[in-house]
């Protein structure tokens, strides 16, 4: 599986390369902006691991025989749509570091800073914001212009718009939830990874590849339900990484989940089980904006002995059970199949 994303991934880099080179000339005559945000929108969207883009291309090439063309346009899409996404959820979530990096709005920051203009960490924000809404319009650009029949294109955007309508919504229901002492229902909790994540990150790019393909809409549904189990599953392991995982390999840091009191499964199956006191002192600590080592510590320590870690972990097994029986129900289809596994193992397993 990992072999055959890398090839796609280097098919994506290549099309957003020659797409980014076309439009230059273009931005340059509008202000000295245009060829900046080009090349920081670049290097940010190829910086990652462009999975979204990818599985545009799985399904496509699993069912056409070929991964190319419009689904190499509707990836690159993709991947603009979630850079888009990443720079404003930076902006929101108060995160300076992406990917090991300065983050966008802190780039933006850092230059207003050098040129010695006022409030520097405000204009960037404001331009970080602009840069990820030049990669919606990029993205949308790029749909406009595919090869595709005149029916598929506007199924496609359709198919876009209202899958990108639902994560604005869920976004927002995140940050509210966010910014509540209380918590948060868990039906309400993975109605928001649903959305936010697994209807986006799996479900959008599926059905993508699949209508470039010329699936049926049972088929492309069978991939959508697939794909909102994963996605859950992805979002669950993201929230675990935010809690364990080595800083250095994540690329951001960890604790920002605590320090946002972001209403996950974990959090909220830990204050269920604490006594009183400890719920005071957890209270305490999530929403501080700069939560301790030692609070970090502790609040991972009370996930282990009150066994939040392992209902969240159960709830996933059960995940990764009735993704597999969707998987199973596919006609066969060889080393598709197998990557369709390898994709589910590597959700439960990925270190970042």
């Amino acid at each position: 599986m990992f072999a055959y994303m890398k090839t796609v991934k280097d098919e994506l880099v290549r099309y957003l390369e020659s797409f980014f080179a076309a439009l230059e000339p273009d931005y340059a005559g509008v202000n000295a902006w245009g060829q900046d945000t080009l090349k920081r929108l670049l290097d940010y969207t190829c910086g990652g691991k462009m999975l979204r883009g990818c599985l545009v291309g799985f399904t496509h090439d699993m069912y056409s025989g070929g991964c190319h063309g419009a689904a190499v346009a509707a990836g690159a899409a993709m991947e603009l749509f979630q850079s888009a996404f990443l720079v404003h959820d930076d902006i929101m979530d108060r995160d300076e570091v992406r990917r090991g990096k300065p983050a966008v709005h802190a780039q933006y920051a850092a230059l207003a800073r050098g040129e010695g203009l006022h409030d520097p960490a405000h204009m960037g924000e404001s331009l970080g914001i602009c840069a990820g809404d030049l990669a919606i319009f990029i993205a949308f650009d790029i749909l406009s212009r595919l090869e595709a029949p005149a029916g598929v294109k506007t199924q496609l955007a359709a198919r876009f718009c209202r899958e990108l309508q639902y994560v604005g919504l869920a976004q927002m229901a995140d940050v509210w939830q966010g910014a509540q002492a209380g918590g948060a229902a868990l039906d309400d909790i993975l109605a928001l990874y649903r959305c936010k994540t697994g209807r986006y990150t799996f479900s959008l790019p599926f059905a993508a590849g699949l209508i470039l393909a010329g699936q049926e809409a049972e088929r492309v549904e069978h991939f959508v339900l697939l794909g909102e189990k994963l996605g859950i599953l992805f979002q669950i392991k993201d929230d675990e990484l935010g809690l364990w995982a080595d800083e250095k390999e994540l690329g951001k840091p960890v604790g920002s989940d605590i320090a946002e009191n972001k209403k996950t499964l974990y959090r909220e199956i830990l204050f269920a089980r604490a006594d009183e006191k400890t719920r005071e002192k957890l209270a305490a600590i999530f929403g501080n904006p700069r939560p301790t080592e030692e609070d970090i510590a502790f609040v991972r320590e009370k996930m282990e002995s009150l066994g939040a870690r392992g209902e969240v972990a159960e709830k996933a097994r059960i995940l990764h059970g009735e993704a597999s029986a969707l998987i199973d129900a596919l006609p066969p289809a060889g080393v598709w199949t197998d990557r369709l596994r390898q994709l589910l193992e590597y959700n439960m397993s990925r270190g970042k």
